[in-house]
């Protein structure tokens, strides 16, 4: 009886469990590298048009579709019966979100890669969240604010008095080196309220510059009411 039972709730189960995951969210893009154009995204109607610029975090558009988040370089292909060619991108969206940041990165001679971040309301206006691309081991003081980054993670940093204030920000970064760390990068930033800043951090390309630095801002999304 619980044999047979078992059996016939199997194959529902299985059902279930490939039933593709759908994220509704909104998406902002930036270019870490060269800017991104000429591909499509399907937004579960139809092939939008799928861009990326290197001056900043573009507009938020909204997304409902798959968890995997596919680019491809053909807008027919989101139509065309399988098997279909590799996407130029894709990657898995975080979820539970209310916005989620793509950040595309174009290496030489290498294809596209597209990295998703939770930016819902984890960090508020005014905070600082690093981004650490390099190969190597990075700390930062910021303000007076300690953070020690491995390669390929990330984490904010935030004050109360960054919230309000026009500021000039001391910032200072250091790699290890043969373990132990060097200063590589000491300067002021400015910094404006009511923004939240997103840094990356690469492997500089001269022994005199070890790590480079984009930065960039956004304006946080409303909390909606429940």
């Amino acid at each position: 009886m619980f044999l047979l039972v078992g059996v016939l709730l199997a194959p529902s189960a299985a059902s279930a469990q490939s039933k593709p995951v759908t994220v509704k969210t909104e998406l902002v893009t930036i270019a870490l590298t060269e800017t991104v154009d000429g591909l499509f995204y399907f937004d579960g109607k139809t092939a939008q048009p799928f861009t990326a610029n290197l001056t900043g975090i573009g507009q938020p558009f909204e997304y409902e579709g798959p968890q995997r988040f596919v680019v491809r370089a053909n807008a027919a292909e989101f139509s065309a019966p399988p098997p279909l060619p590799p996407p130029a991108a894709s990657v898995l969206l975080p979820l539970r979100c209310s916005r989620v940041l793509l950040a595309c990165i174009k290496p030489p001679d290498k294809a596209l890669r597209i990295a998703a971040y939770d930016i819902s309301t984890k960090d508020r206006a005014g905070d600082y969240r690093f981004f650490n691309f390099s190969d190597r081991p990075l700390s930062l003081i910021l303000d007076g604010r300690k953070l020690a980054l491995a390669p390929g993670k990330d984490a904010s940093l935030t004050s109360t008095k960054w919230r309000d204030a026009v500021l000039d920000l001391p910032v200072q970064v250091a790699a290890v080196e043969k373990d132990k760390p060097k200063l590589v990068y000491s300067s002021v930033w400015g910094h404006r309220p009511g923004r939240r800043n997103f840094v990356f951090m690469f492997k500089g390309s001269h022994p005199s510059k070890p790590v480079t630095f984009c930065r960039f801002f956004d304006i946080p999304p409303a909390v909606k009411a429940e």
